[in-house]
């Protein structure tokens, strides 16, 4: 007597899998909000590191700053810095820059000021100002200006700098403070046409810059004070 598997006797099986109709839609909504939302992160980082700072105007933050290097009997020699720096997110050329230089003489007698108005009020009983002096002041058109000097540059990339520094030498006792301003007019190095700067003449001696007002540019300054020690 043979025995045979249990399976022997069996035919041939068919196996089905009913697929969840509502899963399969939740799975074709799930890649969509997949392929949507890397498309709005792409779109996100082109409009925020290409196309917004494309339209922006140059972003230039300029400062100055004065610093004593020397003295002798007859003379105090000072360094004064200008700064340069790009706070934007594309790169730019300066057209225009320059810096102007004063001392500044005081008083030996407070006089007292005061000034009331409805929205302020104001009490002054430090010493004035009596004289100030031009010492120094410089300008220069460089290659991205109209009638600029060709070839000349300041090129900074995001976040970059530059400092130029000024060497001055000053009559010993003649000011009390000096007073440094820093000027500029920054262009996008994208542009390709030559930007109009009228360099003018401030009502307290020193250049300005004004760029056209017709384009985008606008000029930045900064000033900062330094004692002479007696």
């Amino acid at each position: 007597m043979s025995t045979q598997p249990e399976s022997a006797g069996r035919g041939p099986y068919e196996v089905r899998v009913i697929e969840d109709q509502w899963a399969t839609f939740r799975h074709i909504v799930e890649a969509v909000a997949i392929v949507c939302a890397g498309v709005w992160a792409f779109y996100t980082f082109v409009y925020t590191e290409k196309i917004k700072p494309a339209s922006e105007p140059a972003a230039l933050a300029v400062s100055t700053s004065i610093q004593s290097i020397g003295r002798d009997r007859s003379r105090d020699l000072i360094s004064v810095a200008l700064v340069f720096r790009n706070t934007g997110k594309t790169e730019i050329d300066v057209a225009a820059d320059g810096f102007n230089v004063w001392g500044e003489r005081y008083g030996s007698r407070a006089t007292i000021r005061r000034k009331d108005r409805p929205d302020a009020r104001e009490y002054d009983a430090t010493l004035p100002i009596v004289s100030r002096r031009l010492i120094s002041a410089a300008v220069e058109l460089r290659d991205a200006a109209i009638g600029g000097r060709r070839g000349a540059h300041i090129i900074l990339e995001p976040g970059e700098s530059e400092t130029i520094n000024e060497v001055l030498a000053v009559p010993r006792g003649a000011y009390d403070i000096i007073h440094s301003q820093v000027i500029a007019v920054p262009v996008k190095t994208s542009r390709t046409e030559k930007l109009a700067i009228t360099v003018s003449t401030n009502r307290v001696g020193g250049y300005w810059l004004i760029p056209d007002p017709r384009s985008d540019s606008e000029e930045d300054d900064n000033s900062a004070d330094f004692g002479l020690a007696p």
